[in-house]
């Protein structure tokens, strides 16, 4: 039992030293873009055909920002992102919080009126590291 542990364990380190080296490979030097590729990498692993085969999205480029997607919930998806120029950048998309599971609106006005459309939640912000919860904001 222990000596298949040790095994798994080799592996699996053995698997994520290969991603670092993807992410560098496909940075260009840039150490934030090469941050943002490894915790792309380590969401997208194992999608596709061959779950050996490290692979990188295409980026989704906002406000000039490229981003990569690294995680997701029920409602939501959550990317990270560079601007090449040593800035980090956050930024998620997914349906309004606002409304209920059929897109119905959570909140009226006192004449029955939705406030707020009802649609996408979008939010984009510089930060200075990425660390922490990595959700709704």
């Amino acid at each position: 039992m222990i000596k298949a542990e040790r095994r798994r364990q080799a592996v699996e380190e053995n698997g994520l030293g290969r991603l670092e080296q993807v992410a560098r490979d496909n940075s260009g030097d840039d150490p934030v873009l090469a941050e943002v590729l490894l915790w792309h990498l380590h969401y997208n692993r194992g999608k596709g055909r061959n779950p050996r085969i490290s692979r990188i999205s295409e980026p989704h480029v906002v406000n000039g920002v490229k981003f990569w997607c690294v995680g997701h919930n029920a409602s939501h998806e959550f990317y990270a992102g560079t601007d090449g120029s040593g800035k980090r950048f956050r930024y998620s998309v997914g349906e309004s919080c606002r409304v209920d599971i059929e897109g119905n609106p959570l909140v009226f006005d006192e004449n029955g009126f939705s406030p707020v459309p009802v649609g996408v939640d979008r939010d984009f912000e510089e930060v200075a590291k990425f660390h922490g919860y990595y959700g709704h904001f």
